[in-house]
């Protein structure tokens, strides 16, 4: 229900475009920031980079452990994109039509505003999810973007699609395209790499060519 669907061909293409022929390196830390270095690096090297940089703590086949002095270390890769690397994706569970000045979630902190529907996205904290983001984050549903109704719950968050129509097994994505990953730091407070890192083991990932 929960899943993270990454794309080879659109990290191919963002890492062909910053590879400068030189001797750059990727900041590989925390696993490639949960994306994996091994694949991430195996890419870096097809595409031109010598070097790949991440953590001796985490030691991977195959990636290098530091880089030499004067090489130039490139953060933030997978931002600017022009088709998203990563797509933060959940599932609706439950739909349910409610009138004006429902509550929502925990602390009542949300009422609805008018007569509205109210849709369950199976993902929260527990995942990844910043709880900071309550209350300012968004959710995309069937193409429209949908705002988080209330504090984002261990498991699950409400999202008030208005009169969106929406239901049971429809797919929720997160971040990926509209919102786009950095709208989520920006909404939460965290940098976009602490996004990605902090996604829980229970999220699947997914590599699509």
């Amino acid at each position: 229900m929960r899943r993270a669907q990454l794309s080879s061909r659109a990290l191919e293409t963002q890492l062909s475009a910053l590879c400068d022929g030189g001797d750059s390196a990727l900041d590989l830390r925390c696993d490639a920031y949960g994306l994996g270095a091994n694949h991430v690096g195996a890419i870096a090297r097809d595409v031109g980079f010598r070097l790949a940089l991440h953590s001796p703590r985490e030691p991977q086949p195959g990636v290098l452990s530091s880089s030499p002095e004067g090489a130039t270390l490139l953060t933030n890769w997978w931002e600017g994109s022009a088709d998203p690397i990563i797509q933060l994706q959940a599932d609706v569970i439950s739909v349910k039509r409610v009138p004006a000045g429902t509550p929502v979630s925990y602390g009542y902190e949300y009422h609805t505003p008018q007569e509205t529907t109210l849709a369950l996205v199976s993902v929260g904290f527990a995942d990844g999810v910043p709880r900071s983001a309550s209350g300012k984050g968004h959710i995309n549903i069937g193409g429209q973007v949908h705002p988080i109704a209330g504090r984002i719950a261990m498991d699950q968050c409400v999202v008030d699609v208005s009169d969106t129509d929406v239901a049971v097994g429809d797919i929720a994505t997160l971040w990926g395209g509209s919102p786009t990953l950095e709208e989520w730091a920006a909404w939460s407070g965290r940098p976009s790499g602490a996004l990605l890192s902090h996604l829980a083991p229970r999220v699947v990932r997914r590599w699509l060519s």
